[in-house]
């Protein structure tokens, strides 16, 4: 049992069964079922962008006003940005599985090559049992999955990202505001450098409506 666990998930900051806290488990299990499948339908849509298809998908949908099929080059490059060396199987390697290694005290992989989506994604899911137990940091690691799963998404079905929307810091002699999503965990004014958790997000939200209302 980890003794210093928290009383909330550290991920979506919800209060904590008794059977997790007994477990000492700084995520949830409803944040870790999340992660695995965001995992799995990375892992799905990575082979789908990784075709020819996938490269030219995004442009032949992109049609101009005059039909034309051409489509900016930057549409395609943004998707082997996240196919190719650099791309998602590196961030998931360098960003979670070589600090998850690193706290259990396994020895280090080479580079995974940038098409090994099965190999990392298979680790991590595989991993997430403990890291949600026994590793402090698990809810950046989570959050870079979300971000990673919101990125492929937006290229393969060509929507925007998740929707922000401006929230107002409530610090006294304090006007600064701050873009945030639905998913966003923690975020910082920029103005007076208060922090504020998603519990604490949700609040500022509510506060922001009243304004807009009132306006």
């Amino acid at each position: 049992m980890n003794r210093d666990a928290p009383a909330t998930c550290t991920c979506c900051h919800s209060p904590l069964w008794d059977t997790e806290i007994v477990a000492g488990r700084y995520a949830c299990y409803r944040c870790e079922d999340r992660a695995v499948e965001q995992l799995q339908a990375i892992r799905a849509m990575f082979k789908r962008l990784d075709t020819i298809d996938g490269l030219t998908k995004a442009q032949n949908a992109a049609c101009g006003p005059t039909g034309t099929r051409e489509a900016p080059i930057p549409a395609r490059l943004a998707v082997l940005a996240q196919t190719g060396p650099g791309g998602v199987v590196a961030q998931l390697q360098a960003g979670i599985e070589d600090s998850w290694r690193a706290a259990l005290g396994w020895t280090m992989i080479p580079n995974r090559t940038h098409r090994d989506i099965d190999g990392a994604t298979t680790f991590l899911i595989n991993n997430l049992p403990w890291a949600c137990e026994r590793y402090e940091e698990v809810a950046d690691d989570l959050q870079a999955i979300t971000t990673i799963h919101s990125r492929l998404n937006s290229l393969e079905t060509g929507e925007a990202g998740p929707k922000k929307f401006t929230v107002y810091c409530d610090t006294d002699q304090c006007d600064g505001q701050l873009r945030i999503t639905l998913w966003t965990s923690r975020a910082t004014c920029s103005d007076c450098g208060t922090h504020y958790d998603k519990a604490q997000l949700a609040a500022l939200g509510t506060q922001y409506d009243d304004r807009e209302a009132a306006a």
